[in-house]
């Protein structure tokens, strides 16, 4: 149903510290950085191909506080690349799904573009406890 696996995403407390720790314990080379000031998120992916890993902070703490709880990191979301976006959020919301945007800041009716791609994430009260992030590529 999900289609492809694309990442997993660690929320952090302290990027820098974090993204050294992962590479010293996994090896895996810095593959990219996003900024997204519209959410307050900063991010470092390493490896490359499938199953990247996502390392992620944000910046408000009112924000970040209660998804790390008294962690440093946890798993906060996986994410997958699936081919109608649409179709796939259509038959989650009849399950009982609501979505939000990657702050988890109000539901959102719809996907949302960055960087030219689709992105809609669960809400993980309403999808058994997982956030999941669902990512619509645009058309060839």
């Amino acid at each position: 149903m999900f289609g492809q696996f694309d990442h997993t995403g660690f929320l952090v407390r302290d990027l820098d510290a974090a993204v050294e720790r992962a590479q010293r314990a996994f090896g895996l080379p810095l593959a990219r950085t996003l900024e997204l000031p519209q959410y307050g998120i900063s991010a470092a992916f390493l490896g490359e191909g499938r199953g990247t890993l996502e390392i992620f902070t944000l910046a408000d703490p009112q924000l970040r506080e209660p998804r790390l709880g008294s962690d440093e990191q946890r798993i906060d979301h996986l994410a997958f690349r699936v081919p109608d976006l649409d179709a796939i959020a259509a038959t989650l919301r009849a399950g009982g799904a609501r979505f939000s945007g990657p702050d988890r800041q109000g539901e959102l009716p719809g996907p949302i573009e960055l960087g030219g791609s689709r992105h809609i994430w669960t809400l993980p009260e309403s999808t058994a406890g997982l956030a999941l992030q669902l990512i619509e590529a645009p058309a060839p």
